[in-house]
């Protein structure tokens, strides 16, 4: 049975120190991983999952800037960076990049995080690039802000949906894909999301290195922990688990441009 991890903070400093990146991908990959997509915060999380990805191939790389790190006016250099990575690589995904008025309290910031914002859908649009959306507390602001830009629904990862219903039902209207992790294995109302996003539009992610409390056990996010979320998924949608794996492995291959041969 193969499986993805479509949202991973590979490049983190913390995940590194949790995880043996060598040893865990071999033993991932072994368990059935085909691809894991290592998403960013920063610049230099995005050159370290890059330089990753040179080394292990089932690993996407994914560049961006996390909203929180969203703090002054994005400098030009930094925009400049970005654009040069983008041209100098051809199998790249922009994330983890979006807003955030949940954790972020201070509204000072949120005129930063729509510049960051912007700037990377803007970037996603010219290159034809899938996005891996954070949007948390923001769910309005940015439905609105996506309808400004020619991006392909099925290069549009909603990651981790817990907002309002009206958008979760614009979002299901437009086609988007919604990325579902273990937080549906401790009772999370993230479980709607499983129940209403039809199976073609669903991919599964680990949120590494979130830490999920299941049956009152603490457990570090990874790619590890996709299987038991297939064994989820299976139940609520009643589906057998190698078909809903070969459904799923289609999905992360058309959300991520990805040939059939990649592997």
């Amino acid at each position: 049975m193969k499986f993805h991890d479509a949202h991973c903070h590979l490049s983190n400093k913390d995940f590194m120190k949790d995880f043996d990146i060598s040893t865990s991908m071999e033993k991932w990959k072994n368990s059935g991983l085909e691809y894991v997509i290592g998403v960013s915060s920063n610049i230099s999380e995005s050159y370290k999952i890059l330089e990753m990805s040179k080394e292990f191939k089932r690993i996407i790389p994914g560049i961006g800037i996390h909203p929180w790190k969203a703090k002054t006016q994005m400098k030009e250099e930094l925009k400049a960076e970005f654009k040069q990575i983008i041209n100098d690589n051809e199998i790249i995904v922009i994330g983890e990049i979006g807003l955030d008025h949940h954790f972020i309290k201070r509204e000072d910031r949120y005129s930063y995080q729509e510049e960051y914002f912007r700037f990377f859908l803007e970037q996603a649009e010219k290159n034809s690039l899938p996005i891996n959306i954070h949007l948390k507390g923001a769910e309005e602001e940015s439905s609105d802000i996506l309808t400004s830009y020619k991006i392909p629904s099925e290069n549009i990862l909603i990651h981790w949906y817990s907002g309002p219903k009206k958008v979760f039902n614009q979002f299901l209207e437009r086609d988007y894909f919604f990325s579902v992790n273990p937080s549906v294995l401790t009772g999370s109302t993230h479980i709607e999301v499983l129940k209403k996003a039809p199976l073609n539009r669903i991919l599964t992610e680990s949120d590494g290195n979130v830490k999920y409390t299941i049956d009152n056990v603490k457990v570090t996010g990874s790619p590890g922990i996709i299987p038991e979320v297939l064994s989820k998924i299976e139940e609520i949608k009643n589906i057998e688990l190698e078909e809903l794996s070969v459904i799923l492995q289609k999905n992360i291959r058309i959300y991520a441009n990805l040939a059939s041969d990649k592997i």
